[in-house]
C-alpha cells in the first residue's frame, strides 16, 4: 500500500492526481488548444510516473515523442483547421471545478478498490490494513523472476520488444497516425 511517510509515494500521488485532472480537462474543455496544453501536462505527469518506476528510457521517450513531436503535430493540425473559439471564458469556471471534484473522487475510489482487491480491509480507524501484502511494482508486472537472465538495461529491453517482438503493431500504429493526419488535412481542405 502507499506509505505517505515515503517521499516517493507522495510524489506518485501528486503525479497521479495531475495526470487524472489534466486528462479529464482535455475531454471536458471546449477550446481545442487549451485541451492540447492539458494533454501535454498529462504526458509530463505520465513521464514522472514512469521515472518513479525506474523506467527512465520510457519516461524520456514520453517527453520527447508524445509531449514533443505528437503535440506539435496536434497543434499544427488544430491551427490548420482554424477552429473558432465557441465559448469565451477561462478554465477556472464550473467545468474545471467539476473536473477536479470528479478526479479526486475517482482517485480515492480507485485507491479503495485497489486496496480491497489486493487483500486490504478497512479497519475501524479508517486506515487501510494490508494483511501481509507488500506493494511492489516489480512483482506486480513480473519484470524479473528468480532464475531469469538479467537484461543489461531498460533501453535494450524496450528496443527489443518494440522492433523484434511487436514490430507489426508498432508499424500499424504509425500508419494509423499517418492516416489520421491525412484525414484531418482532407477535412480541413473541404471547409476552406
Amino acid at each position: 500500500m502507499l506509505n505517505f511517510s515515503d517521499p516517493q509515494s507522495i510524489i506518485f500521488v501528486i503525479f497521479s492526481i495531475a495526470c487524472v485532472v489534466s486528462a479529464l480537462t482535455v475531454i471536458l474543455h471546449r477550446n481545442p488548444v487549451t485541451s492540447a496544453v492539458f494533454l501535454v501536462l498529462c504526458f509530463f505527469s505520465l513521464a514522472g510516473i514512469y521515472a518513479l518506476m525506474n523506467a527512465i528510457f520510457i519516461a524520456t521517450m514520453q517527453v520527447l515523442v508524445y509531449a514533443g513531436a505528437i503535440m506539435v503535430l496536434v497543434v499544427f493540425v488544430l491551427m490548420l483547421l482554424s477552429l473558432k473559439e465557441e465559448i469565451k471564458g477561462t478554465i477556472w469556471k464550473r467545468p474545471f471545478k467539476k473536473t477536479i471534484i470528479v478526479s479526486i473522487l475517482l482517485f480515492f475510489t480507485g485507491l479503495l478498490v485497489f486496496s480491497l482487491i489486493h487483500g486490504g480491509s478497512l479497519s475501524n480507524s479508517g486506515s487501510v490494513a494490508t494483511s501481509n501484502y507488500q506493494y511492489n511494482l516489480n512483482n506486480m508486472f513480473n519484470i524479473q523472476q528468480e532464475g531469469d537472465v538479467v537484461v543489461s538495461g531498460n533501453t535494450a529491453t524496450v528496443g527489443a520488444a518494440t522492433f523484434i517482438d511487436y514490430l507489426l503493431p508498432f508499424e500499424m500504429v504509425s500508419v494509423l497516425l499517418l492516416a489520421a493526419v491525412i484525414g484531418a488535412v482532407i477535412l480541413a481542405k473541404k471547409k476552406l
